[in-house]
């Protein structure tokens, strides 16, 4: 059903192993869901190949027509071919990234002089050595540097002015929450050494989540499903893009990545030949909202399960998957049971009450495992995490709460007023339906029903948004309401075939206009 084309080694300059990493990390997490992945070079792609969805690192024009033809007959295709021919023209990219909003490193105008020297790179095409990028300090070195690219051929050369501050690269996958920044002058992970010209960074502040924003919108607005590329943060704390790349290696963030361009490729696959829905509002029909909360406001649609074994791998606990797994299901059983959880208990104290369970757990289980050790880290971790998720989720939240009336319907241990609270979230809600409260569990629709009967409307006049398909989807479509799959990583491999759902997202921003 998919099919993985790699990219030909010219276009992976020191960085071959890096890109063929990548690909097969994101192969393996697609067949976790249960799908069929065969793969091959981009050198031997062909019209004749037929497949439902490439999943493609190609910049050969061979193989990029072979994918146009593709999108042409109704397939998927991520990275879109036409945005691959795109990112083969600096200029033209450059200019449609300011167009969509960026601010971009501006091409040096005939006889303009710039203060801090100049990068001088090949336009058209990709870079495959190191020649075909380089820094000249002043006028002189600047005209070297163009001669000596001519003298190779390249006649179409784009000169930019050197900016100073940091220098910061970043890693994202477009509609979803995953985007990272990394410093190469503190990793000296570098391709060709060019990096170094920016010194060692000042670690500048800037608005990551802005930046986030920001350049999330301008790579689907030129068609890029994975992505990567530089920015310069000056003193101020503003962002210039100076280079944008299709799929990097992602190599400081490799599995967290694969793990999230998986769920942007099932979520592409699941939302095919669905009636749009989105942004909600009156024009689909829509009235009202009704919210999950946990795995969908603090997770990023992640299962929480999985939320703390990533957690666990991060910290590096030593203990296996099915233990961890074993003292999850204990620790869920255990509070469900007992009344540990009080109204009062804020997330962190949550938080603290649940992995203090799991470790002893863990702890009676494995011989020399010490709880107390890896509480603290486990804990400390997971809390920053929920943080920047619900910060997100809130920023989302603000703006469709302007628009439409929300009632929150939530499993919880009856502290969930007392979480919002905590996580800024109070008062965006009419109403917040809790099963400790009222009596009732997802998967009963009744307790979605008390959700609409808050709301004051109609159950079709109702979008319910959650990222469980069997406790949220499934019992919303059965209480007659319009559905929202907030699609993520699950506590089981394979995934729903999401009949049920109107809409599948992989990012809570895709329900604002």
């Amino acid at each position: 059903m998919i099919l993985a084309i790699s990219r030909a080694e010219r276009y992976s300059p020191n960085c071959v192993a890096k890109d063929a990493a990548i690909l097969d990390c994101l192969c393996k997490e697609l067949m976790h869901y249960g799908y069929d992945v065969d793969s091959i070079d981009e050198t031997g792609i062909g019209t004749n190949v037929r497949k439902r969805v490439y999943i493609s690192m190609a910049r050969t024009d061979k193989a990029l027509d072979c994918l146009d033809h593709a999108t042409r007959r109704g397939a998927i295709v991520m990275n879109d071919p036409h945005a691959i021919v795109l990112c083969k023209n600096r200029r033209l990219l450059m200019q449609r990234l300011k167009e969509a909003g960026l601010r971009v490193a501006e091409e040096c105008q005939s006889g303009e002089k710039a203060a801090n020297g100049y990068w001088v790179k090949k336009n058209k095409g990709y870079s495959e050595q190191a020649a075909d990028v380089s820094f000249a300090a002043d006028e002189a070195q600047l005209e070297t540097a163009v001669e000596a690219m001519k003298a190779r051929g390249i006649g179409d050369i784009f000169v930019t002015p050197h900016l100073e501050g940091d220098l910061v690269k970043f890693y994202g996958v477009a509609g979803t929450d995953f985007f990272r920044t990394f410093y190469p002058g503190d990793d000296r992970q570098y391709k060709f050494a060019q990096e170094e010209v920016n010194g060692q960074p000042r670690h500048y502040s800037f608005n990551a989540d802005g930046l986030q924003r920001s350049i999330d919108h301008a790579a689907r607005a030129v068609g890029l499903d994975f992505y990567g590329g530089d920015v310069i943060i000056d003193e101020e704390g503003n962002a210039t893009v100076i280079d944008f790349n299709d799929w990097p290696s992602y190599s400081r963030c490799r599995e967290e990545a694969a793990r999230a361009m998986a769920l942007a490729v099932v979520g592409r696959i699941r939302q095919k030949g669905k009636q749009p829905l989105l942004p909600l509002g009156s024009h689909a029909g829509v009235r009202a909202i009704i919210f999950d909360y946990g795995g969908t406001l603090d997770t990023g649609g992640t299962h929480w399960g999985k939320q703390l074994w990533h957690a666990y791998q991060r910290q590096q606990v030593p203990v296996t998957e099915q233990l961890f797994r074993d003292a999850y299901v204990h620790a869920e059983r255990t509070l469900g049971k007992n009344p540990i959880i009080k109204p009062d208990f804020t997330f962190l104290r949550t938080l603290e009450a649940k992995v203090a369970i799991e470790l002893r757990y863990i702890e009676e289980h494995q011989e020399g495992f010490s709880a107390d050790k890896w509480l603290r880290p486990i804990v400390d971790d997971l809390y920053a995490v929920t943080l920047s998720h619900t910060r997100r989720s809130r920023q989302v939240l603000e703006q469709l709460a302007g628009r439409m009336p929300m009632v929150l319907v939530s499993n919880f241990y009856g502290n969930v007023n007392t979480v919002l609270k905590e996580m800024n979230m109070e008062g965006l809600f009419k109403e917040v339906v809790e099963s400790a409260v009222v009596g009732i569990r997802k998967p009963d629709p009744r307790i979605f029903s008390l959700g609409v009967e808050a709301l004051g409307v109609k159950p079709e006049e109702v979008a319910v948004i959650g990222d469980s398909y069997d406790k949220d989807i499934m019992p919303a479509k059965a209480a007659g309401c319009r559905t929202v799959w907030f699609i993520g990583e699950g506590w089981t491999d394979g995934v729903a075939d999401g009949k049920d759902a109107d809409v599948v997202i992989t990012s809570l921003t895709e329900l604002l206009p």
